[in-house]
C-alpha cells in the first residue's frame, strides 16, 4: 500500500458483498486522513486505509420517525430545566421539614444550574465517542434514581448530593441532543428543530414553579419529586424501546461488526482476518478494481473529554454564545424575583403569581419557534440566490438582530412599570415581549454553532451550554443585592445597556466568523 486514500464524497452508499452501507464524509475542518503505517502488514495488497470522523450526512428516515425521536429527546431536556426550578415554591416546606437554613437550602438551587452547565460537558464528549442512545439511557436513569433519592432524603445533606445527582442527569440532552438534530435533519432544516428542542430550556423554568405550586399546595413538596420520578420513568421507556442510535459513526462500527461476523469463515486469508478484526472499527468497502478500507477508530478519552473545554477558547463560539448566555441569565433574573415583586408591589396571591410565569414562557415559545423558521428562511433564500446548495453558517445570523431589539424593550417596560406600580398588566407585557426576545436570540444562535462544528455538535454546544448556565446561576445571586440598592427600574436598565451592546459580537461573527472558523477549526 502506497498511500492513503479518500472515500467518494459523491457516493451515498457503500456496497460490501450483498450489503449496502451508508457512507461517512471526511469531516471539513479536517482535510487530510491519517494513515496508520502498523496496520500496512497487515491488510491486503488491494486495500487503503481512510480516517473518518462524524458525518454531515442526516440519517435517513421518514420524516414522522425523525420528529418522534426528536420529541422524545426534547423531552428527556425539557426535565433538567423543570427540575431545577418546579419546587421554588416549596423552598419554606423543604426546609421546615429536612431542619436546612435559608442560605442551604437556595443554594440547592444554584448547585443545580451550575452542575447543569458543567454536567453536559462530560455527556457530549462520551456521546461522540459511544454514541447517543447509551448516553441518554445512562443519563435518565442516574436522573430518575436520584429524583427519587429526592423524595426519600431524611436530611439536607442527602437532599443536596441527590440534588446535583438529578441535574447531572437531567443535563445529557441539553448537549446530545443537538447531536441527535446533527445526525436527522438537514441543514435547511436544522432551524426549526433547534427552536423546538430547546423550548424546554426556556419553558421549563417558566412552567415548573407553576406546577410545583399546586403540587405542594394539595399534596405536599415530596409528590413534586415523585411526579418528577414519574416523568423520568416515561422518558426511560420511550428511550428503551422507540429510541435509535442516530450516529453514522456508531452505525458504521456496529456494520462492520455484523459483516465480518457473518463473513469470517468465508474469508482466504483466515489469519490476516483474524488481526483485522482486533483492530478499530471499520467498513470495507469493495469494486471490481480495488476496496477501500474505512477506519473508524474510537478517540483517546482524554480527547473526548477536553474538547468542548477548547470551544470556550474559540472566538467564535465565545462571540455567539454570549448574546443567549445574558439574555437567559436577565431571564433567570426576573424569574427567581417576581414573586417578591408582584407579591409585594400587586399583593397578588400565589396562584396569581404563578400564572403571570406564562407570559414568559408564551413569549419564550413563540421566539423560539419563529426566530428556527426565519434562519432556515434566511438560509434557503441565500441559496436560491446563488443556485449554491452549500452555503456559510452565518447566513443564519442575522435572525438574531430581532431578538437584540426586543430585548431592551421588554427589559425596559417590564423593569420601570413595575417600579412605578402601573398596572401589573403592563409589567407582565414588558415580562412577554422579554421572553420572545430570548427565544429569538436562542435559536439562531444554537443553529448557527451546530453548523459551523457540525461533525462536534454535541460538544459546542456543551460549552455554549455552560456559558449559559453561568449566567443562570449568577443573575438569581446577585438579584436581591441589586433590587435593594436601585430598584427593579435601574436594575433592568443596565441589562437593557447590556442587552444592546451584546449585538455587538453578532455584528463582529458575521464580519470575520468564516475567517476566525478557520483559523480555529477544531
Amino acid at each position: 500500500m502506497e498511500n492513503c486514500s479518500l472515500t467518494n464524497k459523491d457516493s451515498q452508499s457503500t456496497v460490501v458483498g450483498d450489503e449496502k452501507f451508508p457512507m461517512v464524509d471526511l469531516d471539513p475542518l479536517s482535510k487530510d486522513p491519517v494513515c496508520k503505517q502498523p496496520l500496512e502488514d497487515r491488510l491486503p495488497d488491494n486495500m487503503d486505509i481512510v480516517m473518518v470522523t462524524p458525518t454531515s450526512q442526516p440519517f435517513q428516515m421518514s420524516a414522522v420517525r425523525k420528529w418522534f425521536i426528536l420529541f422524545i429527546v426534547a423531552l428527556q431536556g425539557f426535565l433538567g430545566p423543570l427540575s431545577s426550578s418546579i419546587y421554588v415554591p416549596a423552598i419554606h416546606e423543604v426546609r421546615r421539614s429536612l431542619g436546612a437554613s435559608s442560605t442551604l437550602i437556595n443554594a440547592t438551587i444554584s448547585l443545580y444550574v451550575f452542575t447543569q452547565g458543567i454536567a453536559p460537558m462530560m455527556w457530549a464528549g462520551l456521546s461522540e465517542r459511544y454514541g447517543r442512545r447509551l448516553i441518554y439511557i445512562i443519563a435518565t436513569v442516574i436522573y430518575v434514581g436520584s429524583t427519587i433519592g429526592c423524595a426519600l432524603s431524611p436530611a439536607i445533606g442527602i437532599f443536596v448530593l441527590m440534588r446535583i445527582f438529578q441535574s447531572i442527569g437531567a443535563s445529557a440532552a441539553q448537549a446530545v441532543g443537538a447531536g441527535t438534530i446533527t445526525d436527522l435533519f438537514l441543514v435547511h432544516e436544522r432551524g426549526n428543530a433547534m427552536g423546538l428542542f430547546f423550548l424546554g430550556p426556556l419553558i421549563g423554568p417558566v412552567v415548573g414553579p407553576i406546577a410545583g405550586g399546586y403540587i405542594n399546595q394539595y399534596l405536599g413538596w415530596r409528590h413534586i419529586f415523585w411526579t418528577l420520578g414519574g416523568m423520568g420513568v416515561l422518558v426511560l421507556f420511550l428511550m428503551l424501546f422507540f429510541l435509535p442510535e442516530t450516529s453514522a459513526i456508531i452505525l458504521e462500527r456496529k456494520k462492520y461488526h455484523r459483516y465480518y461476523k457473518q463473513n469470517a469463515k468465508k474469508e482466504k486469508h483466515n489469519k490476516k482476518n483474524e488481526h483485522l478484526s482486533s483492530l478499530p472499527e471499520a467498513t470495507t468497502t469493495s469494486s471490481s478494481s480495488s476496496s477501500s478500507l474505512v477506519l473508524t477508530e474510537p478517540e483517546p478519552m482524554l480527547k473526548a473529554f477536553t474538547r468542548p473545554f477548547t470551544f470556550l477558547l474559540k472566538p467564535v463560539v465565545l462571540l455567539t454564545s454570549m448574546p443567549y448566555a445574558l439574555a437567559y441569565g436577565f431571564m433567570y433574573f426576573v424569574i427567581s424575583s417576581l414573586p417578591h415583586q408582584l407579591g409585594y408591589r400587586y399583593q397578588l396571591s400565589s396562584s396569581e403569581i404563578g400564572l403571570s410565569y406564562l407570559a414568559n414562557g408564551v413569549g419564550n415559545a413563540v421566539g423560539a419557534v419563529l426566530s428556527g423558521k426565519h434562519s432556515d428562511w434566511l438560509l434557503r433564500r441565500k441559496q436560491q440566490q446563488t443556485d449554491q446548495e452549500q452555503q456559510e453558517p452565518e447566513v443564519r445570523l442575522p435572525a438574531m438582530w430581532i431578538g437584540i431589539i426586543l430585548l431592551p424593550i421588554g427589559e425596559l417596560i417590564y423593569g420601570w412599570c413595575v417600579d412605578f406600580h402601573i398596572h401589573a398588566a403592563a409589567g407582565l407585557t414588558g415580562l412577554f415581549i422579554l421572553g420572545v426576545g430570548v427565544g429569538v436570540v436562542q435559536t439562531p444562535s444554537n443553529t448557527y454553532l451546530v453548523d459551523a462544528y457540525h461533525g462536534y455538535s454535541a460538544s459546542v454546544i456543551g460549552a455554549s451550554n455552560l456559558l449559559r448556565s453561568a449566567c443562570a446561576g449568577c443573575t438569581p445571586l446577585m438579584a436581591p443585592a441589586m433590587l435593594k440598592a436601585i430598584g427593579n427600574g435601574w436594575s433592568m436598565t443596565i441589562f437593557a445597556i447590556m442587552s444592546i451592546m451584546s449585538g455587538g459580537c453578532i455584528y463582529f461573527v458575521q464580519l470575520y466568523g468564516h475567517r476566525w472558523r478557520g483559523v480555529h477549526g477544531p
